[in-house]
């Protein structure tokens, strides 16, 4: 049995008087999982914990078999993090492309440029002059460049139009498509989530409300908004 690429067995994240709590959940290989519920789930606190951004008040977290806190620079150079809101260091695309590359021993140039063509991005563009969409684009670029095992993303899509959002979805699928990696995707682009996400985790005020594959969770004839209305989620 292929083992997972994330575990978590009775994770606890405490913040004021909100609460996250996770008693088991994982995600094999393969795996593209659709991370939702309403603002304020727990979404967001969900993936900083897996990326090491923060530490579990209690509990197990593993990412690629490690802590990815404890072992951040190690999980990180294989489990990239993805969210709207995430700061880039102001120069050319190019030269920021370049600068990045160091950082990660698998590093794709040849992938790089095939996504700088995919997003339509100007590499001698200043980062900092970049609208929001060009912005999330190359955020994306830069989360997918070193192949990584594990994605994590944090509303990739809210600062992306139609076409931004159509070259994300393909490829999300063809990372997860190799069946060694596996992407979880938070998103309130419901329509996205279920046209890629093979399984779904519903959050609400920190508690799991459902987990399990979408067509066993979504039924015939209902939408994924439909599905989470009717779990009091939406």
């Amino acid at each position: 049995m292929t083992n997972p690429l994330v575990q978590l067995t009775n994770v606890s994240r405490t913040l004021g008087t909100f609460e996250l709590y996770v008693p088991e959940w994982s995600v094999s290989p393969g795996q593209v999982v659709g991370l939702v519920g309403p603002n304020g789930a727990g979404k967001t606190s969900l993936l900083r914990l897996l990326a090491g951004i923060d530490t579990p008040s209690s509990g197990t977290v593993a990412v690629l078999g490690m802590n990815p806190a404890a072992d951040y620079v190690a999980v990180r150079s294989r489990c990239a993090f993805m969210s709207d809101d995430q700061p880039v260091f102001t120069m050319r695309v190019s030269r920021l492309l370049k600068f990045m590359s160091g950082y990660y021993p698998s590093w794709d140039a040849t992938h790089v440029n095939e996504l700088m063509k995919r997003f339509e991005l100007n590499p001698n563009a200043n980062s900092n002059a970049l609208s929001r969409g060009q912005g999330s684009r190359l955020r994306l670029l830069i989360a997918m460049a070193f192949r990584p095992d594990v994605l994590l993303l944090d509303e990739p899509g809210s600062g992306l139009d139609l076409a931004g959002r159509r070259e994300l979805l393909k490829s999300v699928v063809e990372i997860a498509g190799s069946g060694n990696r596996s992407v979880i995707i938070s998103s309130h682009q419901l329509g996205d989530i279920e046209r890629i996400c093979d399984r779904l985790l519903v959050l609400n005020e920190g508690r799991i409300l459902r987990e399990g594959s979408a067509a066993d969770l979504v039924q015939d004839g209902q939408t994924l908004e439909d599905a989470m209305l009717t779990w009091g989620a939406a």
